[in-house]
């Protein structure tokens, strides 16, 4: 891979001046990129200060919310249009605390790999050390932070687009997996992800204060609805996978039941979710 090769792709909605400073901790380090805005109403005065950021960013709005998987694709669309081989994918609140990263993955050659990924934390499904010293094999990585391989996405097929938002990243990665290409992880933490909104609670059993983190009930139902379409999909094919969702579930349940406000609005979520799982009903909620 070489600094001439790799593009970036951040996926706007409504996003805050943060935006940014997250964008000026990786553009420097990307020749091109792709700014895809999900947002229904464009912050005009904060999209003009992003592409001040550098004459190599490029602006392209949909104008409505079309969910990660779409904007994502897009993306790759418009790297491979401009010939380009790798395409970093950021999420808008994810920033990279030095440049280290980028350092890493240059100048090597990246036989049947999928994902390089800048991790967020050090612990994944299935971690094993790969042919690279810096790098470790993993089962799958979320989205930001992900430098993907535009020719194994050409292969594979798109991100899927009827997802919407959520489990899009693992279900392209245990794809890309079984299709026998690797997908690796860096042993360092360079990535500044923020996985939800915290607030506090006290640990049922202990009492002790903890800090828990909270999607909104519609997030919750993208989570239900498209864990059970990838259960059904890989439970043959990767059943390992399959048992650490189901896992993640059972959790964020749990979760709701004992510590989260407004139980019966994220419930009334969950079975709305079961029930267009079951309808065979994807895509955005409420369409």
């Amino acid at each position: 891979m070489l600094p001439n090769n790799l593009a970036g792709v951040i996926v706007l909605y409504h996003p805050d001046r943060s935006t940014i400073a997250n964008i000026e901790s990786y553009i420097y380090s990307l020749s091109h990129l792709y700014v895809i805005d999900n947002s229904e109403n464009s912050d005009h005065t904060l999209v003009g200060d992003i592409c001040e950021l550098s004459d190599t960013i490029s602006y392209h709005p949909f104008g409505t919310n079309n969910g990660i998987a779409t904007a994502l694709n897009r993306g790759c669309f418009l790297a491979l249009q401009d010939g380009y081989h790798w395409l970093l994918t950021m999420d808008q609140d994810s920033h990279f605390d030095k440049d280290d990263f980028f350092k890493s993955i240059f100048n090597h050659t990246y036989t049947n790999t999928a994902i390089i990924t800048a991790s967020y934390n050090s612990v994944y499904l299935n971690m094993r050390p790969s042919e690279f010293p810096l790098f470790n094999e993993v089962a799958f990585v979320i989205t930001s932070g992900n430098v993907l391989n535009l020719r194994i996405w050409e292969l594979t097929g798109r991100f899927i687009d009827k997802l919407f938002i959520d489990e899009v990243d693992n279900e392209f990665c245990i794809r890309a997996v079984n299709h026998g290409f690797k997908i690796l992880a860096s042993k360092q933490v360079y990535l500044l992800h923020r996985l939800g909104d915290g607030f506090p609670a006290k640990h049922l059993f202990t009492g002790k204060k903890i800090t828990l983190v909270k999607h909104s009930p519609v997030r919750v139902y993208y989570t239900i609805r498209n864990n059970l379409y990838l259960w059904r999909k890989f439970l043959f094919s990767n059943f390992d996978f399959v048992l650490n969702r189901v896992k993640n579930i059972l959790y964020l349940v749990g979760k709701i039941l004992l510590y989260f406000p407004n139980k019966k609005e994220y419930f009334r979520y969950i079975f709305m979710a079961l029930r267009d799982s079951i309808k065979g009903k994807y895509g955005k909620f409420g369409n």
